[in-house]
């Protein structure tokens, strides 16, 4: 049977999967990034992460698999966008990798708005002007440290980074992941010279543009004698990690919305033309021809984490609550928290809002509510936050009446069912956990002929775990909460 391998370069953790045509996921191995925060906002991680951790987990995976090397017939790429490396010629790298939520390029946002215009920003690459796009992060580079910034040769994303570790050729980036350079002309779908002048910057310190599902080469000699794959096997240019989990969870027409809940999370839909809006983001599809339209929060998972941090250390036992035991505690208590709202936002707001400034709220406590009631309450306030942002796409796009669901979130019956009783759409689950993975050998099965066209991929690949129908007295329940919710939205915005 032939396999499909990926490579999942997140800004939380580094995965290698390995899959069989069927979408079974045969093999996994994974490593968190060590993640440090040299001050207040800051987020970077050693270069390993990148040019050494892919190869390394994809020799675990294929060895815990007891797959034959021969018969993986691709390596499917994907990463984080608005994350980047600076890697100088020499191959090592002249920085850290800097995550895409790192806040410190906000001080050079200011004089990029000056030059150019936040509209005119967004009306040319499809996201907004703010701290995220890699822009940011390398006119901040250039500004404080002026001999590393001259000493780098490519400024890398993720993806970028990691086909270059596999292959050991050229640098190259695929267009879904463009726009989050903030160099990039949306529909062009090449450098714009109009954004790289606003920066002062050349097109020779970025990878070459290809379109997503491009073969990019092959896995190098070296690679291959410490994986265990084939040196020829090819290594695929797979998307964006958003639009591989779309893939990956089902989603490759319109009516269908994917829904991600990891460290942050996203909404989005397929269409066919590219779509303008300020509180939505727009990037080429890995489909060809179609174009993911979003909306992003920027805290999804993170707050549950937060929750299960909190109540560890509340023990003062040092023990780390688990997962299983958060979720059973929220699901004692009723749809609605009692009335705790969470407003989810620790990392500053995304769609609708836009507002980076933002903090978390937790309002209507009382001495009666208790740890569920604050783990429920987060796992709602993050449903909560996902149906304002599909709200948004509906204004502009095609009806949605259905949400595919997936990420670490999915994972959780108890939240799963709570998105559908929120939103008030049927929610299905894929089979894997790993959509981003699953679609990024998605990706990579076609661009290797082991199938005719990406519908075809999706109905073999992508099959449903279980499908969450919405409880209607909950429903009910939920409608008055997010109406709470709404309002503390509108008490957040008028005290900043």
């Amino acid at each position: 049977m032939p396999y499909i391998a990926a490579v999942d370069a997140g800004a939380s953790e580094i995965k290698a999967s390995i899959f069989d045509t069927a979408g079974n996921e045969v093999a996994n191995a994974r490593r968190d990034c060590p993640v440090s925060s040299p001050k207040p906002g800051w987020a970077d991680c050693p270069a390993a992460v990148l040019l050494r951790w892919p190869v390394e987990l994809l020799a675990e995976a294929l060895q815990t698999s007891g797959i034959p090397g021969a018969d993986v017939r691709a390596v499917g790429i994907t990463g984080s966008t608005g994350s980047v490396l600076p890697i100088g010629a020499d191959g090592t790298a002249t920085g850290p990798l800097i995550l895409w939520y790192d806040r410190r390029s906000s001080t050079a946002v200011p004089g990029l708005t000056d030059r150019l215009g936040a509209d005119r920003f967004a009306e040319l690459t499809g996201v907004p002007l703010d701290h995220v796009p890699v822009v940011s992060k390398i006119l901040w580079f250039r500004a404080e440290h002026p001999e590393a910034c001259g000493a780098t040769a490519v400024f890398a994303h993720p993806q970028t980074a990691v086909m270059h570790a596999m292959t050991g050729t050229r640098w190259f980036c695929d267009d879904s992941h463009g726009p989050y350079f903030g160099l990039m002309d949306l529909e062009a779908r090449e450098w714009s010279d109009e954004l790289l002048a606003a920066a002062d910057l050349s097109p020779d310190s970025l990878p070459q543009l290809v379109a997503p599902g491009t073969i990019v080469g092959t896995t190098s000699a070296a690679v291959a004698a410490a994986t265990g794959l084939n040196s020829q096997t090819p290594v695929v240019a797979a998307g964006a990690d958003a639009s591989c989990f779309t893939l990956g969870t089902g989603v490759e027409s319109a009516g269908s919305a994917s829904a991600y809940v990891g460290t942050a999370g996203v909404v989005g839909v397929i269409t066919d033309k590219p779509v303008r809006d300020p509180r939505l983001t727009c990037t080429p599809s890995a489909l060809p021809g179609q174009w993911d339209v979003q909306g992003l929060l920027l805290t999804g998972g993170a707050a549950y984490k937060w929750v299960r941090t909190l109540l560890g250390d509340s023990r003062g036992t040092g023990e780390t609550v688990g997962f299983d035991e958060l979720n059973a505690l929220a699901a004692a208590v009723p749809a609605g928290s009692d009335g705790v709202v969470v407003v989810p936002h620790f990392a500053g707001a995304g769609t609708p809002l836009w507002q980076p400034e933002a903090n978390g709220m937790i309002v209507g406590l009382r001495l009666s509510h208790g740890a569920g009631h604050l783990a429920r309450a987060v796992l709602e306030g993050v449903a909560f936050a996902e149906r304002h942002a599909l709200e948004t796409l509906q204004e502009v796009v095609a009806p949605i009446n259905r949400l595919c669901f997936s990420g670490g979130g999915s994972t959780s019956e108890l939240w799963s069912q709570i998105m559908a009783d929120v939103t008030g759409l049927p929610v299905s689950v894929p089979v894997s956990s790993e959509s981003t993975a699953l679609g990024a050998a998605i990706v990579a099965a076609v661009a290797v002929g082991e199938f005719a066209d990406f519908r075809s991929a999706v109905a073999a690949m992508s099959r449903t775990a279980r499908q969450h129908e919405p409880d209607e007295a909950d429903s009910r329940a939920y409608e008055t909460a997010y109406q709470a919710y709404l309002r503390t939205l509108a008490q957040m915005k008028s005290t900043a």
